[in-house]
């Protein structure tokens, strides 16, 4: 009986430390469920001003898009249609433009005034028939807004300045562009600061009272 008891005592604590484990791998993995940092939509515009020829060049918008960590994710994809042999057509300096609009940022509505982004650019080259482009995309260089979240700034950044079209014999025509959400930490005054700040406030009314009672 007493090897028994031994027995049932040793197994009721392996199972306790087998359940206290369990508990705590499962507050240490993450979420399966993440929590969406932020979900957006893009569309995008090409204009014909520039183009000579039949135009090749569409825009795959990105009708409802989201991520949970801050990463690079797509703006969507620059699309060259195929022409007939030894048929070309001329991109110079033709406009575009991507719409990035942010839907919500930590699960809370945006401030209209901060969204839709409005990216531009220019396309330049020539695409002769199905398998031959040299069509280059070039981002216009220019401050983008900023967008805080729980003390964080998050700023969009367009990971390729430069992009080269393939060709529709290439990955179906398809090219995506790219950005990416760089966070940072909003700078907050430490105490320090905060003190030296304040006895400069002080000593400044101790001397406008001073001056007043001479």
């Amino acid at each position: 009986m007493r090897h028994f008891s031994v027995s049932r005592v040793w197994m009721t604590a392996t199972a306790m430390v087998l359940g206290l484990a369990g508990m705590a791998q499962a507050a240490s993995s993450p979420s399966q469920s993440a929590k969406v940092l932020m979900s957006y939509a893009t569309s995008g515009a090409i204009d014909t001003n520039g183009v000579t020829g039949t135009p090749v060049v569409s825009f795959n918008s990105v009708p409802s898009g989201q991520f949970t960590t801050p990463s690079s994710f797509s703006l969507g994809e620059f699309m060259v249609a195929a022409l007939p042999s030894g048929v070309t057509t001329t991109y110079a300096d033709t406009p575009f433009s991507i719409t990035y609009l942010v839907n919500s940022v930590d699960g809370n509505s945006v401030d209209p005034s901060t969204t839709p982004i409005v990216l531009t650019g220019k396309i330049n080259g020539s695409v002769t028939g199905a398998s031959q482009s040299d069509l280059m995309v070039s981002f216009d260089q220019k401050p983008i807004p900023e967008f805080l979240t729980n003390g964080y700034s998050n700023t969009l950044v367009n990971l390729d300045s430069n992009l080269t079209l393939v060709p529709s014999t290439t990955n179906g025509g398809r090219t995506t562009a790219q950005s990416l959400m760089v966070v940072s930490p909003v700078p907050v005054p430490e105490p320090a600061s905060i003190m030296i700040f304040g006895l400069g406030a002080a000593g400044l009314v101790w001397h406008r009272r001073r001056r007043q009672t001479v």
